[in-house]
């Protein structure tokens, strides 16, 4: 072999080398995401889910996917989470439409009152809604991000300190701790007064009286540390469930390899169906543990919950109305979330 040849066969060689360096699949061999949400330390969601979930990516791409976790607030606040994805400064943010209804609004079909009862229908029957249309392309794409994964609450239930609670009608007056939107709506309906509060300033506010309590969901009482400072809880209002989910910027899914894109809804289906099942579990727990730590609780019977049913229905209709007066599917979204919500309630 010349000398010539020889020179000719290495720069082949090495022009093979750049290009191979080019591919996608070699540039996202050490990809590492920032993930970020505003989750106290310790919450169950995080620990149930979001770790599961960035570990088991990790797994299924044999380390080419990693993440970089801030949870607690540490890159911002709830309401920040929304442009934190959008503008870049994360890849992954905690963004639940419920705190974000001017520029999710389909997504909220998921607060309406007595839908479902249990996670473990309502989260995949609404991921089934939100990465499907209308939900997916008016709400998230539009908006330069899509759901990976996310899961249901319980149910939200009444909760107060210093204030004399024995049934429905007690809670005539009352500030209360809400979401804006149907939430605040439902309470409006039931005679009380909403007030707006991040879920983490959610304990000073009840401390110093801010509010007199807060509509919450069950099994976030302890993770947030409200028994510190409640001393009444109302079972069986069920007036919301709220749909916490983990957003990715758009521009970074589709620089993702198909091979990580699977990982990901792999993972997020098993991370999903691990977090409604605490959900659930814990929901069912926590009535005793709630009276043993010396917390009145009162559960609502049939008659009461067929009250609060009827006193919020026009909250529903006036959920879908409003959206169509707008040009927007509200109807179409319902009749798709309750096909989907039966669909698992037979399973």
């Amino acid at each position: 072999m010349s000398i010539l040849n020889g020179l000719d066969r290495l720069a082949a060689g090495a022009a093979l080398m750049v290009a191979g360096a080019l591919t996608p699949q070699m540039a996202l061999a050490e990809t590492t995401l920032k993930v970020a949400d505003t989750f106290p330390p310790g919450h169950y969601i995080v620990e149930t889910g979001t770790n599961y979930w960035m570990e088991r990516v990790t797994e299924l791409t044999d380390g080419e996917v990693k993440f970089q976790y801030f949870g607690a607030g540490q890159m911002g606040s709830l309401r920040d989470m929304f442009s934190m994805v959008q503008s870049g400064v994360v890849d992954i943010g905690y963004v639940p439409p419920a705190y974000n209804g001017g520029t999710m609004p389909l997504a909220g079909v998921h607060t309406l009152p007595g839908l479902f009862s249990q996670s473990k229908v309502g989260t995949p029957a609404f991921y089934d809604t939100v990465t499907s249309e209308p939900i997916l392309g008016n709400d998230f794409l539009k908006n330069g991000m899509r759901p990976l994964w996310g899961v249901m609450t319980s149910t939200y239930n009444l909760f107060t300190r210093g204030k004399e609670i024995d049934g429905l009608e007690d809670i005539n007056g009352l500030k209360l701790k809400i979401i804006a939107g149907n939430m605040s709506e439902s309470i409006k309906a039931l005679g009380g007064a909403p007030v707006d509060i991040p879920s983490p300033e959610t304990y000073q506010a009840i401390r110093t009286g801010t509010v007199d309590g807060a509509i919450f969901p069950t099994t976030s009482v302890y993770s947030y540390k409200l028994e510190e400072v409640i001393d009444t809880a109302v079972l069986g209002l069920d007036v919301f469930v709220y749909w916490a989910p983990y957003v990715i910027r758009e521009e970074v899914w589709q620089g993702l390899a198909p091979e990580h894109q699977q990982a990901m809804q792999q993972a997020a289906q098993e991370a999903m169906q691990r977090v409604a099942e605490e959900t659930d579990r814990s929901a069912a727990e926590l009535e005793n543990k709630m009276r043993e730590a010396g917390i009145k609780v009162i559960v609502l019977d049939e008659a009461q919950r067929e009250q609060v049913r009827a006193t919020t229905a026009p909250v529903f209709d006036a959920w879908v109305s409003g959206l169509e007066g707008r040009g927007m599917p509200g109807g179409e979204v319902v009749e798709a979330f309750r096909a989907n919500i039966e669909k698992y309630q037979t399973q």
